[in-house]
């Protein structure tokens, strides 16, 4: 039965059905055949173990697919704000030039008074 493994520090791992397990005092044994284990994991190093669901190759996939549409999802929103920052800087830039303009003005005024 494929399975999920997460280690305690967080990052995960994906095993199909050709990965037999089995625990053992909190050990987790990981092999190709019952009995036969290639991999021995105290109860330290792992966190969660969840069985069933699709084989490793769909969920990769599946996942996949999830992390590529946020990807996008996040530059669409970060496109939104950089048009929205554009937008202001151009009012910014508007307000300095009246603001120079009105500076000149009254700097005109005081030279003919």
């Amino acid at each position: 039965m494929a399975f999920k493994l997460t280690y305690s520090d967080g990052q995960e791992s994906q095993h199909d059905d050709d990965t037999v397990w089995e625990i053992d005092d909190g050990v987790l044994k990981l092999g190709r055949e019952k009995g036969k284990w290639s991999v021995y994991l105290s109860p330290s190093h792992w966190a969660v173990l969840e069985l069933g669901g699709s084989s490793s190759g769909d969920e990769k996939s599946d996942k996949n697919e999830k992390s590529d549409k946020d990807e996008k999802s996040d530059k669409d929103e970060k496109s939104d704000n950089d048009e929205k920052s554009d937008k202001d800087d151009g009012d910014d830039e508007k307000k300095d030039a009246d603001k120079k303009d009105d500076d000149k003005k009254d700097a005109d005024k005081k030279d003919d008074d």
